[in-house]
């Protein structure tokens, strides 16, 4: 007997262990009292689908159960007790779609929320928000552990605010509701039944619409206020707003149970007491986390042209908040705000020269999966795979207390992929990002929102998983995509309208395309295994590559220039690497206008040579020589390569300082490419191309390479080993791409 009890201990410390083991750490954050996710069910009583864009809102004392409220649809998805939500762990929580905990006690259909003219009307796809004339979620205000959330129905308004009575045994979830305008006599969705007709008692001196829910047991709906429970057909419940005058408030309480506690029920229901109206939870209420936390960053020295200073992440934090950073941008005076993947956004201050006392707040929390940010006219916006938000600070204690909802037109399939990355502006205020592949008409594209988030459009298609994206300060358009089906090696692509990019199951066209607009250039899989984003060098105190294209590289955790040229109108280039190495993998880059340095941020989420979870860190201009080419041109019998500093004449005209290859990829559905030689498309290989000749030009700085012969060619590779004249080494390698050519030299 002895040894069959330890027999089962140890089993079930297994079974323990199996299911902590099966917990990500994102699980132990204190998260705030919302949660945006693509939502499905525990699996645990009432069934509900599996829905792409919800908010879960934590409700009751306890704070250990949920609401879902879809922001397409604009309903009720779900509620829960017995927990809150769960993270699921598929790569590093970032992939998997994430779940309810404990038991579902309500739940509806994926159907429109409220009627609209007295109507309900289906959504006419199975993805996206309703139409605009027919409602729009507004976004959410805090105050405390309370919730509203805002939206429109019609022309008229609603706040509505969800909440969860515990008492003895008993589990009650109320909304109550607070509209205007011309929503008088309209119908919202409450609840799903079982088969048969509802039934109408009044119990306790209260009304309770029942029916039936399966299992011996009854759902029950009561309304205090300006309103009526009513059967909805097809198993729904609906309350109508009744029609006295705005503002119209009332509360509906939903219970299941066994049918011997509806007198519980209707006790809860008198002890509720009378709706209040909302707008006093709409003006910012006490700081959820008031600790702000100091850190000190480290300066990366002075021996070099450019230097890594480190922002200290608080990686250990009393609310356990992972930072996987996915964006950052500046406010006027210097300061930043930084989102994380996980949902939070923090304010960081004290970025001076010296970086010695940086202070972190957390100021928002329960994003979906932010993995961009803008900062306009200092007002933040985050992008999540669900919508642009607008984060708002109503009473000044530097928390966000309404997350506005400034445009969620963006379609979200039931994908797993389904990431949205690099919030960008341009010059005329519009905003922009690009969206990976999935089977929406969203998927694959860059994607413009109005600058007032009225309405969105696709700009150009074809991309696979990018998480490169920029929009420079002329309003030109760049790209990053990263090897896989459809795509033979990592691409930096200058993005024109109605461009298409080579990713064929995202072509959006009625014909399905016999070829891609080129890149500026490809770069093999060795040196960039995974795309970051890309900067436009702002100004002059940055060096002397003001108005040059950077691009970072996710996979390596580095930084290249790409050397730019156009000919007979191709834009054409080539990748060189700077001699940096950032902490995590390098997603995101911006100039601070307050110093003028470029500020990149990353993670440590999937594939990447990154030592940490994130990175927030400053390369620095030292003013020390730049010892790497700032320029490529083609011409047909050779290459320019153009240095910011002069030549060692005999070096630069040594034959042997060079060598030059090349090969082609092949455009296909297969997983990248290996290597073709350009002299036999059929073989694997590389080319050597022989070098003919070597000048050193006029200015000093420049060196022609002749070349045996030049030709269009998808990948080229020009190694060079030169001193200066001061006798310092430039050695390096470029990688670039041959579209057309320039006459010879």
């Amino acid at each position: 007997m002895k040894n069959l009890c330890i027999i089962v201990l140890l089993a079930l410390l297994s079974c323990t262990a199996i299911l902590n083991a099966a917990e990500h750490r994102w699980n132990q954050t204190a998260l705030g009292p919302t949660f945006s996710a693509s939502l499905k069910p525990s699996g645990q009583g009432v069934k509900w689908e599996h829905t792409a864009k919800v908010i879960a809102i934590r409700v009751g004392k306890s704070g250990n159960a949920g609401v879902g409220f879809d922001t397409d649809m604009l309903r009720v998805v779900a509620g829960w007790t017995d927990g809150f939500v769960r993270v699921n762990p598929g790569r590093n929580a970032l992939l998997d779609h994430h779940s309810s905990r404990g038991v579902a006690h309500f739940a509806t259909n994926r159907k429109t929320g409220w009627s609209h003219d007295g109507m309900w009307k289906d959504h006419p796809k199975n993805n996206g928000p309703i139409p605009r004339q027919q409602g729009r979620y507004e976004g959410l205000y805090m105050h405390g552990d309370r919730v509203v959330i805002s939206y429109r129905i019609g022309t008229g308004t609603v706040l509505e605010s969800p909440w969860l009575i515990e008492k003895d045994e008993m589990r009650v979830f109320t909304r109550t509701f607070e509209v205007s305008g011309s929503i008088a006599g309209e119908e919202v969705y409450i609840c799903n039944g079982q088969s048969g007709v509802p039934t109408e008692m009044l119990v306790g001196g209260v009304k309770i619409l029942t029916r039936d829910a399966g299992n011996g047991e009854v759902l029950a709906v009561a309304v205090i206020g300006d309103a009526t429970a009513k059967d909805g057909g097809t198993r729904k419940m609906v309350v109508q707003v009744g029609k006295g005058k705005n503002p119209h408030l009332f509360k509906v309480l939903i219970w299941r149970g066994t049918r011997d506690k509806l007198g519980q029920f209707a006790d809860i229901v008198n002890s509720s007491g009378n709706p209040k109206r909302l707008h006093q939870w709409m003006k910012g209420g006490p700081p959820r986390w008031p600790e702000i936390l100091k850190t000190q960053g480290t300066l990366g020295g002075e021996d070099k042209p450019y230097v890594i200073d480190t922002l200290t992440p608080p990686f250990q934090n009393p609310w356990k908040s992972i930072l996987h950073f996915g964006g950052h941008d500046f406010f006027r005076n210097g300061n930043a705000a930084v989102c994380t993947m996980e949902g939070d956004v923090w304010l960081v201050k004290g970025i001076d020269a010296k970086l010695d006392k940086l202070t972190w707040q957390r100021i928002a929390t329960g994003l979906y999966h932010p993995l961009g940010l803008r900062i306009v006219n200092d007002e933040v916006y985050v992008l999540g795979r669900d919508q642009i938000t607008r984060l708002h600070d109503l009473n000044k204690d530097g928390e966000t207390d309404f997350y506005e909802n400034f445009n969620h037109d963006g379609k979200v399939s039931m994908g797993s992929h389904e990431f949205v990355t690099s919030l960008e502006t341009d010059p005329e205020g519009n905003f922009y990002y690009i969206k990976c592949a999935n089977g929406t008409e969203h998927g694959g594209s860059v994607l413009k929102v109005a600058k007032n988030g009225s309405g969105i459009e696709r700009v150009a298609t074809g991309f696979r998983n990018p998480n490169g994206f920029f929009v420079g300060p002329e309003g030109i358009i760049t790209a990053a995509d990263q090897q896989g089906t459809w795509v033979p090696s990592s691409r930096v692509d200058i993005i024109k309208p109605g461009g298409f990019y080579g990713y064929m199951p995202m072509h959006h066209r009625k014909d399905a395309p016999s070829s891609y607009d080129g890149p500026v250039t490809w770069i093999p899989h060795k040196q960039d295994n995974s795309c970051g984003g890309q900067a436009w060098v702002e100004g002059t105190r940055w060096g002397p590559l003001g108005g040059e294209l950077l691009h970072l590289s996710y996979g390596r955790c580095e930084m290249f220039l790409i050397l730019r040229e156009e000919v007979d109108g191709m834009i054409q280039g080539g990748a060189t690497k700077f001699p940096l190495r950032f902490l995590s993998g390098a997603m995101r880059a911006r100039f601070n206008k307050k110093d003028g340095q470029l500020y990149v941020s990353g993670l440590k989420g999937w594939q990447t040579s990154g030592a940490q979870d994130g990175n927030f860190q400053r390369v620095r201009y030292t003013g020390k020589k730049l010892l790497m080419p700032t320029g490529l041109n083609i011409h047909e019998n050779g290459v320019v390569l153009r240095f910011t500093e002069k030549l060692e004449k005999e070096l630069a005209e040594d034959l042997g300082s060079y060598a030059v290859k090349r090969w082609n990829y092949r455009w296909t559905r297969a997983y990248g490419s290996k290597h073709y030689k350009l002299s036999n498309p059929d073989e694997i290989g590389e080319d050597s191309v022989k070098v003919t000749d070597a000048r050193l030009l006029e200015d000093g700085q420049s060196v022609f390479i002749g070349l045996t012969d030049v030709q269009r060619v998808m990948q080229m590779e020009i190694s060079y080993d030169l001193e200066t004249t001061d006798g310092e080494e430039v050695i390096g390698k470029i990688h670039n791409t041959v579209h057309n050519m320039r006459p010879a030299l």
